[in-house]
């Protein structure tokens, strides 16, 4: 059988994006010898095999026009060459056109889906969540709603959005949570009361500007003995103050290590799973998480997770003030992962198999 996987939107510096593609291609070379696989990449990221190829179009990533060509014209005729068995979307948008008996996307960006706030192209801070939202949201829906793949979504709020939103039906979207690494070194949280921690990038929807002001609050109440701990640059956060550090990026390894002795902070309001609370809680973390419906599917039954209106720096504030008093501390049990999570590959094999059976 040959299957062909699209992500040349994915790139080594792209964050989440490229840590799915990479999970799932080194999974696909080293538990799957029986197919041929075909992947569409940007760059050859990977190292080949005898039934694995990397097809490359740069060309691709740097054109945002050409890339939308690609999804509704051109690419149907490129993909065609190959003459997929199966046909794998890692990047949202279901190539129209592609003739294949099985059609599978990989759905993991969020924005377009998200209602409670339309971004604007007239805000520099939002222009780029607006594409996604606004434009690149379009063609995603019309793609799902035209070619009807089996698509799959990390959280059930996620799946509800799609049928909502698209003309699949629930019996095509599967709810798969992403395979979350377990964490289990016996070191866990150590009641940290003064200093607070945020992994995560630059996007107005992570919501940055709330942690700001809810300092700002804290500091004219008089508390100022903190510090809120940043993945950002002095570039991306130039307003930023003397209670916060920011790290710039920094590996997973420093991340998990952060947990130990920060209390994770997690204001973002827009997410598709928010890796990082699962990632803090194996090590029973506080963690003060905006109250919305994806971060209490995620922390569900966790004891340890104080919720605030992402909206109010004020409640955000009061949150840190009872940490940094003491009122609110870890009771030292970290989440159980109750769910069977399963890998990309796992899911895909499990279509293919049913499909190749109707």
């Amino acid at each position: 059988m040959r299957i062909v996987v699209s992500d040349y939107a994915a790139t080594p510096t792209s964050g989440g994006t490229y840590s799915i593609l990479e999970d799932f291609y080194n999974d696909v070379l080293q538990n799957d010898l029986g197919n041929e696989w075909i992947f569409i990449l940007a760059g050859r990221y990977f190292p080949t095999s005898d039934n694995v190829k990397i097809v490359i179009r740069e060309d691709l990533k740097k054109s945002k026009f050409k890339k939308l060509l690609f999804e509704l014209g051109t690419g149907r005729r490129f993909i065609n060459r190959y003459r997929p068995d199966v046909f794998i979307s890692l990047q949202n948008i279901s190539t129209v056109g592609v003739k294949s008996k099985i059609k599978i996307t990989y759905l993991h960006q969020s924005i377009p889906f998200y209602r409670e706030h339309r971004f604007s192209f007239f805000k520099s801070q939002e222009r780029k969540v607006a594409m996604y939202q606004r434009l690149v949201g379009k063609v995603i829906k019309y793609s799902l709603s035209k070619e009807q793949p089996v698509t799959i979504v990390q959280t059930e709020w996620m799946k509800k959005a799609v049928v909502q939103q698209t003309r699949l039906s629930p019996a095509r979207v599967l709810k798969v949570s992403p395979k979350v690494p377990f964490i289990d070194d016996g070191k866990y949280y150590a009641n940290q009361r003064h200093a607070f921690f945020f992994p995560a990038t630059a996007y107005v929807y992570k919501n940055h500007r709330l942690i700001l002001d809810a300092i700002q609050e804290l500091k004219r109440q008089g508390y100022d003995d903190f510090t809120v701990s940043l993945t950002l640059t002095p570039q991306q956060l130039p307003d930023a103050h003397n209670n916060v550090e920011l790290l710039g990026f920094i590996p997973r390894q420093q991340v998990l290590k952060m947990y130990e002795d920060h209390v994770l902070i997690f204001p973002s309001y827009i997410e598709s799973y928010g890796l990082p609370m699962l990632e803090a809680a194996q090590k029973a973390d506080l963690i003060l998480a905006a109250d919305i419906p994806i971060t209490h599917e995620v922390l569900a039954g966790y004891s340890n997770v104080y919720y605030f209106d992402y909206r109010d720096p004020a409640a955000l504030a009061e949150l840190m003030r009872k940490v940094l008093v003491g009122d609110l501390q870890s009771d030292l049990q970290p989440i159980k992962l109750t769910y069977q999570n399963e890998s990309v590959l796992q899911t895909v094999q499990q279509v293919i198999k049913k499909k190749s059976g109707e």
